[in-house]
């Protein structure tokens, strides 16, 4: 597959993605079964420290025997929960609501089987001394359905166990599902992002484009053949190397240099004996990355406002040095005096450079221009200092 086909293929992808719609998905809300086991025989070894801890504590008697019935029951607890779990997992109502409230209520009949295993461990099964006489008085009170008292009973007790850690497997499912919502957002807004960098990328061409042809009709007009060849092979060079890139994509400062020092061929034969250019650039920045085709708009005000009108040899000085973590670039160019003074654009090319630094790097980036002390008219921008890698 070639580039054009990746990037087509790439395209059709982003398609795809921004016309789906951003339905509700329960898998979103699904907690890590490690997770949520854990938390089961966590929930449930506490418990089991606490009360025989609490119980050592009071002093009562016979804890060993204690402490295996409570062993069994607390098995019981987290097979019962586990089915609890297992359950929840298999309802996932849209809302934060629907799912507690079935939370809750599918807790009710698990609580009850709990319950219902406590009261046999402990009065049938493996009873204690006074088991009995527990069991003469609750059946004075209640000699029909003594049982179903205590095991309801128990259930009212148990049943907020149950229940606080079924807010908390719903809380854990929330809080994925405003993970996932959340990373789909910063999706979309980077595609986005990235749709307006291309938009704002795009637009620099066609501009770049009119003033070259224009320059080059002159050429033509003038009978100026071997010029006009010139730049029409500096043209051709341009365009390739210029569209060939992404314009989502960085290149190192000097790559950016070279593609201007392009275009400024292709404007320096239009003004062989006018044009100057400086380029002031240290070697620890040449790595430096920076948007593609990001001074193009500013060279070409350069060339239509400074050298255009001028009479005499009109200088564009372009300097990048780095302050407090920044990558700045000043680019400046002489203004004559005496020219005519041209009709004021449109002012797309820098507020077009300023866009693409504040939608690509927020309030850390910024572009300004304006007239110097000394007559030149400066443009200074600057982004975070970033080197390529190797």
């Amino acid at each position: 597959m070639n580039m054009s086909d990746r990037k087509l293929a790439q395209s059709d992808r982003r398609a795809r993605f921004l016309a789906a719609a951003p339905d509700w998905r329960a898998s979103d809300a699904r907690v890590n079964p490690r997770v949520a086991i854990g938390s089961i025989v966590a929930m449930w070894m506490l418990y089991f420290l606490i009360t025989t801890g609490l119980a050592m504590l009071a002093g009562a008697s016979e804890q060993w025997s204690y402490i295996g019935r409570r062993a069994i029951v607390v098995v019981a607890g987290i097979l019962c929960t586990f089915v609890l779990y297992q359950l929840l997992q298999r309802v996932q109502p849209k809302s934060f609501g629907a799912r507690l409230a079935a939370a809750m209520g599918t807790a009710v009949p698990l609580v009850i089987v709990y319950a219902a295993i406590n009261m046999y461990v402990f009065f049938y099964w493996f009873p204690a001394p006074d088991t009995g006489k527990i069991i003469t008085e609750v059946q004075a009170k209640y000699p029909v359905a003594w049982e179903l008292v205590l095991i309801l009973d128990s259930s009212i007790r148990w049943y907020f166990f149950f229940a606080v850690w079924a807010a908390l497997y719903v809380a854990f499912g929330y809080a994925n599902e405003m993970r996932a919502v959340e990373r789909r957002a910063n999706t979309y807004r980077i595609e986005a992002q990235n749709a307006q960098l291309r938009a704002l990328h795009y637009q620099v061409n066609p501009h770049f484009l009119f003033n070259t042809l224009n320059s080059l009709s002159t050429l033509v007009m003038r009978g100026s053949k071997a010029e006009a060849e010139t730049m029409i092979m500096n043209l051709s060079s341009f365009l390739r190397s210029s569209l060939a890139i992404d314009p989502e994509q960085f290149v190192s400062l000097d790559e950016e240099i070279a593609l201007q020092r392009l275009y400024l061929q292709i404007e320096q034969t239009r003004f062989p004996d006018r044009l100057q250019v400086e380029v002031t650039m240290p070697a620890e920045l040449e790595h430096a990355c920076v948007p593609v085709l990001i001074l193009q708009p500013i060279i070409e005000n350069a060339i239509k406002y400074g050298v255009a009108p001028s009479k005499g040899t009109i200088a564009i000085r372009l300097a990048a040095s780095a302050e407090y973590g920044l990558l700045v670039l000043r680019i400046e160019n002489d203004i004559d005096p005496n020219a005519p003074t041209p009709e004021p654009g449109t002012g797309l090319g820098l507020r077009n450079v300023r866009e693409r630094l504040l939608t690509r790097y927020g309030p850390a980036a910024g572009c300004e221009w304006g007239e110097s002390e000394e007559g030149r008219f400066v443009v200074s921008l600057w982004l975070p200092l970033t080197q390529q890698r190797g």
